[in-house]
């Protein structure tokens, strides 16, 4: 049998060779099946779920990751070219921040580069647990970073763009802001960020210190009213 001129025959392979070709910003079960010239249902006899497409497609753009690191390296740099290389794949490949900010690691290309990133910072003086809080901290702000920059890219030049630049210039004090802020590039502010972000966390977790307890929230306390007397 053949729909649209293939083979209806196919394998697991094919649906993640598909799926990489799609993306995952738009991938969807529906666009796997137009692909491959078959129908949902045969996708859904070879994968179970819309979930399980993800990860499959997924763990197979993140296993084209290969992250490089420098043993010379000191620490902070090593952390921002961490997160430069994160921001970089993931801009190559729409979808794959969100991907992992959803959940990570899911599979075993996560797992590589999730036991890479540890493996280098034990270099430096880090257990496991410590360099997973370190590495996960540093991830989670360069793939936000990553995500809020494709949507941004998204709506450039559109009409909404035009809205918020009223809206700004109507703000005296969101003018004087902006007017203060020197020229630069998406990559100049990441860098900022992400070297902040590395500084002050290495500050608070530095190689060999232990993870510190979480602080005690602080309850609101309320002022007693005192009556004065005459």
């Amino acid at each position: 049998m053949r729909t649209g001129g293939r083979p209806a025959s196919f394998t697991v392979a094919d649906v993640i060779a598909a799926g990489k070709r799609i993306g995952l910003n738009e991938l969807t079960m529906q666009r796997v099946a137009d692909a491959l010239g078959v129908t949902t249902a045969a996708i859904y006899r070879h994968v179970p779920s819309r979930s399980a497409l993800e990860t499959l497609v997924g763990e197979a753009i993140l296993d084209e990751l290969r992250l490089t690191d420098d043993p010379a390296q000191p620490l902070v740099p090593h952390l921002v070219s961490f997160a430069g290389q994160l921001r970089r794949f993931t801009l190559d490949h729409p979808g794959t921040a969100g991907y992992m900010l959803r959940l990570f690691p899911r599979g075993a290309s996560g797992i590589r580069l999730m036991e890479q990133e540890l493996h280098a910072l034990g270099e430096r003086g880090y257990d496991p647990a410590a360099a997973t809080v370190v590495a996960s901290g540093i991830a989670t702000i360069a793939l936000g970073v990553s995500v809020a920059e494709q949507e941004q890219a998204a709506v450039a030049g559109s009409e909404v763009v035009e809205h918020a630049l009223t809206a700004i210039a109507g703000s005296t004090l969101l003018r004087q802001a902006q007017a203060g802020i020197p020229e630069h590039t998406f990559e100049d502010y990441f860098l900022l960020l992400l070297t902040s972000a590395a500084e002050g966390l290495v500050a608070r977790l530095p190689p060999g210190a232990p993870i510190p307890a979480p602080e005690p929230a602080v309850s609101p306390t309320t002022t007693p009213i005192t009556e004065k007397t005459p």
